[in-house]
């Protein structure tokens, strides 16, 4: 049913025009910055990180989807479902399939998840200080990785989950969609960062960071590059504003950290959050003014499972013509989160409760503005 994505998009394509968040800064913004040694980021890239080079064995094979587990059923179904479907009748034609693990993950008992095994060239940061091996025993055990420079104790969890799904290997479709920047370039929303020198000097000193949604997508040169040194609007919702947290900056490598971010993603028919907990960053800060690097932290497991399930065009639920789409069962995923756990142990049962994840990012100099709730809020205050 891999159609169903190409008609999803096309009405997608059809509904994009949010308001830029993007302005040119006035010059009481600029001598604000520079008064209170302020400076300002907008992502400009943001991607899961899949190895090209050194990507992993699937010795198991490849994740297999709904539509090839169920395949029988499937093909008794199809020519009217797409009847339905042509005819406008969308509930009535999904209606038609096996019950959707997509929207009630209980609908189903676990039909297996090909982990990744063994090494890949992720890269990433040590989070628990630790080198750890699933055999090695403890809570949430976990074999860690190995980075291309022979680092070692690289946890990324997200990629042991989704490395034998034919979506996330090289120039599978989210290589693909992050090799385009379709999250930031079209219409999405991109992340902010605000760092406030608080002892030092600016290329060697302790700031004081937080992480924003911008308020909508933001502007983009005739070439389709993010624009620097624009004033880039905070999202109204303080939901998307992190917390101060400290970093430092020595030798050009910005490090920060950790935070709890819950963070706006919007592409395609996505349009979510993500929510990490104690994220961290590590980025070079280049002679350009712009910096690259990495954000690793803690993607909250079940947040992880509505963000891959939640997918819409308006009311028509489309996570598992997604999930078809890049190759994965959502039952499969829902069963497999649990095992590759490694952060944040329920108190109670012991069991962990988010995964580590590496996000590769750039940005570019820019102006976080607050929006004037925000302001008025900290005026009160």
């Amino acid at each position: 049913m891999k159609y169903l994505i190409f008609i999803a998009l096309v009405a997608l394509l059809g509904a994009c025009g949010d308001k830029s968040a993007s302005v040119a800064p006035t010059e009481a913004v600029v001598a604000a910055a520079a008064e209170d040694q302020i400076r300002g980021f907008v992502f400009t890239e943001w991607a899961y990180d899949i190895p090209k080079e050194d990507p992993g064995d699937c010795p198991k094979g490849m994740n297999i989807t709904d539509e090839d587990f169920f395949s029988d059923e499937y093909a008794e179904v199809r020519d009217e479902v797409k009847r339905r479907f042509d005819a406008g009748d969308h509930e009535g034609a999904l209606g038609l399939l096996p019950a959707d693990a997509c929207k009630d993950p209980s609908v189903w008992p676990d039909p297996g998840h090909v982990l990744l095994e063994g090494n890949a060239s992720v890269v990433g940061l040590d989070l628990d200080s630790e080198n750890t091996r699933a055999d090695g025993g403890g809570q949430c055990a976990h074999d860690d990785f190995i980075d291309a420079n022979g680092q070692t104790g690289i946890d990324n969890q997200h990629y042991r989950l989704m490395g034998c799904v034919k979506g996330f290997r090289p120039d599978g479709l989210f290589d693909r969609l992050f090799d385009t920047n379709n999250s930031i370039l079209e219409n999405g929303y991109a992340t902010l960062l605000e760092m406030k020198l608080v002892e030092g000097t600016t290329t060697d000193g302790r700031v004081e960071a937080r992480l924003f949604t911008s308020a909508g997508p933001i502007t983009k040169d005739a070439n389709g590059n993010v624009v620097p040194d624009m004033s880039q609007l905070v999202h109204d919702d303080t939901l998307f504003h992190s917390a101060v947290f400290r970093g430092e900056i020595k030798d050009g490598v910005f490090t920060a950290g950790p935070v709890d971010a819950k963070l706006k993603f919007k592409v395609q028919a996505i349009d979510n959050y993500y929510w990490f907990r104690d994220l961290r960053i590590r980025a070079e800060m280049l002679a350009d003014g712009s910096m690259k690097g990495v954000l690793a932290g803690y993607w909250d497991i079940k947040n992880a499972f509505n963000f891959l399930t939640e997918v819409y065009i308006g009311p028509l639920h489309l996570g598992r013509a997604a999930a078809n789409n890049i190759g994965y069962q959502c039952a499969g995923v829902y069963h497999a989160l649990p095992r590759v756990a490694d952060g944040h142990p329920d108190p109670k049962t012991g069991q962990c409760t988010s995964m580590s994840t590496v996000i590769k990012f750039a940005a570019v100099p820019a102006f976080v503005i607050m929006p004037e709730s925000s302001v008025q809020l900290a005026q009160q205050k």
